[in-house]
């Protein structure tokens, strides 16, 4: 882009730049045209005032409060003074964990301790079934689910307690490395994606577009095509109310306690993604991060690699502290028009309040909020974890994503369950 006279092309280049990474990093509605107005905007003012640079970028490149927040975080992570030391990163204070979906090499065991009235016990590796979140402790701590039904050989000792489920957020509870997942289920994961897309009715648009068929007359657009057959309308044209195009919100629990369910439910949003380009996908564990740009650029039908997500990724699970993060943050994105999918277990250790007010949020904006559920798979199964019974009331459907064929059948009982 040419920069204007006054402007250097260095700075030019960095502000074209600097409007790139607004574009794909946060979802501005920023192309040429406004990169161009940026230009101009600054050639008048004084380049060498740092504040004055960057309220003219504002006034360009923003559209609402949300918006002037998050410009002004990335100008000044993007412009900083020249000899200004970049923020320290600090080293982690335990070692990385590996992520959900991760093979775990087997640990040497561990020295008895000296104190022989503790008892130490060896653990399998996380999965729905066994919350890995946390170390064991104080039951004041701990969130605790509903037994998911008795087996078939209970019934020697009816008076024996069922099994539950417990989890509690570690203090050492880090992120987990980069993620890597094959890609040889992608065709399948493809077709319940489209079966998705195709399964949503969300009504028609109130506007009326110009359409090749539709319910009224467009008689502008007619008198227009007659001026070139001398007056004679021989070509109809029509008005109509397109369907209303989905938007898919996904927010996936990358904790450590979805195991591999985690692996696949993350790449059936990026079929997802790959069906419908209007799709958010963002990951938590105990921080919340978007994948959103990740899924834009990784190729389809090879290995799915992102990188560290750190504390979004193979860590403990704070549920309803990052769905309200998302709720305000996501506040421009999510309408009538927007489909919220949790991918959760439901296994949280933060406060039902925060839960309570992120689903109210959701629940009030967008057109249908549903939880998917791996724990809801398995037999005899009752919603009573702490976060799901604080969402239930919000909740269009809750349904088991226990494997692809749950996936497969996912469009079918949302349309069943009127939830499409």
């Amino acid at each position: 882009m040419t920069a204007p006279d006054g402007l250097s092309a260095d700075l030019a280049a960095r502000v074209t730049a600097f409007v790139a990474r607004l574009r794909v990093r946060h979802g501005f509605l920023l192309g040429p045209g406004e990169a161009g107005d940026a230009l101009r905007a600054l050639g008048a003012v004084n380049v060498l005032r740092r504040r004055e640079v960057r309220d003219a970028l504002r006034c360009v490149l923003t559209a609402s409060p949300e918006q002037r927040r998050l410009f002004d975080q990335e100008f000044n992570a993007f412009f900083r003074r020249d000899g200004e030391p970049p923020p320290p990163t600090l080293p982690p204070v335990v070692p990385q964990t590996e992520a959900p979906g991760v093979e775990q090499e087997e640990q040497p065991p561990l020295p008895k301790q000296a104190d022989e009235g503790r008892e130490e016990q060896k653990k399998p590796a996380p999965t729905p079934q066994d919350s890995g979140d946390g170390e064991d402790g104080d039951d004041a701590d701990m969130a605790q689910a509903q037994p998911l039904g008795e087996s078939d050989d209970a019934d020697d000792d009816p008076d024996e307690p069922a099994q539950t489920i417990r989890t509690k957020l570690s203090p050492n509870a880090s992120g987990g490395g980069e993620f890597d997942a094959a890609e040889g289920d992608l065709p399948e994961l493809l077709r319940a994606a489209s079966a998705l897309v195709r399964a949503v009715e969300l009504g028609r648009s109130r506007r009326v577009k110009p359409m090749p068929r539709g319910h009224k007359l467009d008689a502008r657009r007619t008198l227009r095509a007659a001026a070139r057959t001398a007056g004679d309308p021989t070509e109809l044209k029509w008005l109509g109310r397109p369907r209303r195009a989905p938007r898919f919100l996904l927010v996936l629990d990358g904790s450590r306690s979805m195991g591999r369910d985690a692996t696949l439910l993350l790449r059936f949003a990026h079929a997802l993604h790959l069906r419908s380009r209007r799709v958010e996908v963002y990951a938590f564990s105990t921080g919340l991060t978007r994948l959103t740009p990740l899924l834009r650029g990784a190729p389809p039908g090879k290995t799915l690699h992102l990188p560290d997500l750190g504390e979004a990724w193979g860590g403990g699970t704070r549920i309803g502290a990052n769905l309200l993060k998302l709720a305000r943050q996501e506040r421009e994105h999510v309408n009538r028009d927007t489909l919220v999918f949790i991918l959760s277990d439901g296994l949280d250790t933060g406060a039902t309040e925060d839960m309570e007010r992120a689903m109210r949020e959701l629940h009030h904006r967008a057109a249908r909020v549903v939880w998917l559920s791996p724990l809801a798979a398995t037999p005899n199964y009752q919603p009573v974890q702490r976060a799901v019974k604080a969402a239930l009331p919000y909740l269009d459907a809750l349904l088991p994503a226990g494997g692809m064929d749950d996936l497969h059948a996912l469009a079918g009982r949302l349309k069943r369950g009127g939830a499409l």
